[in-house]
């Protein structure tokens, strides 16, 4: 199936919007109908989600497509990766870990930058690199709002590029990195029974921390990630967060 020619260009972001993964294969066939005109009687159930990711990566510059471009990006390399993880009252939007931890907040087309100042300061407390993933009219505006040693990861239309690496961050905040995790994780990570966030400042030197910090993340995100290794040839890119929180067989979800 072509899908540049035969596309109604202002229902693309509708579509992005009502796409539900989990619904019934008439509501999805009545979904794609709206943004693209084609005959859509006999279209299997699987070629219909194909057909959406291929809509939305070609034509739409929201959120949910620069996540997709940028999980491509890590999918097939040696990192163990996750999508939305809660920092203090910001959501980064994407994180890598394998020496270093790495954030992507992502600014698509679609967004505004009134939170960014608020964002990059609560990761720049977290991880060893911080980094913007933005549509190119954003460039400017986002020089302004990030610190320097922050990379740029820029859309130029249908290719993310980089634009500037990240430097190594030295602003970590140790009580801001044991934030991210239970009582429960707390204790079994640092092997001491009944351990308290306080007692591990205490005990434990920043570096340390750290260092125990990310393998935390690993354990946290490991298997979630690698179900989404291991199936990335049966999952389409749009779906890749779906996926990743729900460890699923995408036979099971396509067809």
């Amino acid at each position: 199936m072509a899908t540049r020619k035969l596309i109604n260009e202002a229902s693309i972001c509708t579509l992005a919007r009502s796409y539900n993964i989990l619904d019934y294969y008439q509501n999805l066939k009545t979904v794609v109908s709206h943004a693209y005109s084609h005959n859509l009687n006999d279209c299997p159930k699987q070629d219909l989600h194909w057909l959406i990711n291929e809509l939305l990566l070609e034509n739409y510059t929201g959120e949910s497509t620069l996540k997709a471009k940028l999980a491509d990006l890590f999918i097939q390399k040696n990192v163990i990766a996750a999508f939305e993880i809660k920092v203090n009252t910001s959501r980064v939007d994407f994180l890598t870990i394998n020496g270093e931890s790495k954030s992507f907040e992502i600014k698509s087309e679609l967004d505004n930058l009134y939170k960014l100042s608020k964002q990059v300061n609560d990761y720049e407390k977290v991880f060893d690199e911080n980094h913007i993933v933005i549509d190119e009219k954003h460039y400017t505006k986002a020089l302004e709002l990030i610190p320097d040693h922050y990379g740029i990861i820029v859309l130029h239309g249908h290719q993310l590029t980089i634009d500037k690496k990240a430097d190594v961050n030295v602003n970590l905040v140790p009580e801001m990195q044991l934030s991210l995790f239970s009582k429960k994780e707390l204790n079994q990570a640092f092997k001491i029974p009944a351990i308290t966030a306080d007692e591990i400042l205490i005990n434990y030197e920043p570096h340390e921390i750290n260092s125990i910090f990310k393998e935390m993340l690993k354990k946290r995100y490991a298997k979630r990630w690698q179900f989404l290794v291991d199936n990335r040839d049966r999952i389409y890119a749009t779906d890749y967060q779906f996926f990743f929180q729900h460890n699923i067989n995408p036979a099971i979800i396509y067809k």
